[in-house]
């Protein structure tokens, strides 16, 4: 069976026709290239597994609601059939959660047969929808974004980042640094999450550069109080390597622990051997 291709403008389209209000049953649903446009039970909808938001925020969740009671909702969401009284939700979560929260039972929605595909590409499917349809809205924060990648990844969805960059439509060196914004210190994630501070991306990524868990945090909180900008943290970045390159070596301390790194890439054998040698007579001397 050939697979079918997800049209997601298609779907964010469709609102044209949200003043329509066709049953379930009704055999005449109005079709939009090839979907039916229905009012759906709410309770029989459920969220998309492969969803990346992580936190809605409440206040933006009750206008929502304020507004759905005064005007109706404006466009439909978009959900997949996968049993007779079953829906997974393609896209429009917090219409669906606006719903709730105001006790409606149904909702307009623009239904999809499923199609029979293995697991794997369902949850593709699913992954490729939800995640495109947050990209194509810029509702989702970057952090949200690359957690959602970092999933993708881990079920082995896509190969490499060469293919999950073409299912995006976005460039490898872009999905590469979204990801990496996950490496940042706890606190910083703590912060993307619940207040969302910033979405800049290339911001994020040269933070996450920036060894010193304590001093990382400090260049954040710099950076969304605009004390420092983009451009400043590649200097930053960019200063910080070119003393590495000058020193080869370096030394941490801390109440409990003496740490020593050193770029032997430089030396020769003879030269390795020597410092090997006079090391261990340097530790056999404070600790024998």
């Amino acid at each position: 069976m050939a697979k079918r291709k997800i049209n997601a403008a298609m779907i964010l389209a469709a609102g044209e026709d949200a003043h329509l209000q066709i049953n379930e049953n009704v055999s005449h649903a109005k079709l939009i290239d090839g979907e039916s446009f229905l009012e759906l039970k709410v309770d029989q909808i459920e969220n998309n597994p492969m969803q990346p938001r992580i936190h809605i925020d409440e206040e933006e969740l009750e206008g929502l609601a304020r507004s759905i009671k005064l005007h109706g909702l404006i466009q439909p969401i978009a959900v997949i059939k996968v049993a007779k009284k079953r829906y997974i939700l393609k896209a429009g979560q917090r219409r669906w959660l606006a719903h709730k929260k105001l006790g409606l039972k149904m909702i307009k929605a623009i239904v999809q047969e499923e199609t029979m595909l293995p697991k794997k590409e369902n949850e593709k499917a699913l992954f490729e929808i939800a995640v495109l349809e947050n990209i194509q809205r810029d509702n989702l924060n970057p952090l949200e974004l690359a957690l959602s990648l970092r999933q993708a990844m881990d079920k082995k969805i896509y190969r490499n980042l060469e293919e999950l960059s073409q299912a995006l439509g976005k460039s490898k060196s872009y999905v590469s640094k979204m990801m990496k914004i996950i490496n940042l210190d706890d606190e910083i994630i703590k912060d993307l999450g619940k207040n969302k501070s910033t979405n800049d991306v290339e911001a994020l990524y040269e933070i996450q550069k920036i060894e010193d868990t304590k001093r990382q945090v400090e260049v954040y909180k710099d950076f969304i109080s605009k004390i420092i900008d983009r451009k400043g943290l590649r200097e930053l970045n960019k200063i910080k390597n070119n003393s590495h390159a000058k020193q080869p070596y370096g030394i941490k301390v801390t109440a409990k622990k003496m740490a020593v790194e050193i770029m032997i890439d430089t030396l020769d054998d003879k030269q390795k051997t020597a410092m090997n040698k006079e090391i261990e007579a340097v530790l056999e001397k404070y600790f024998s």
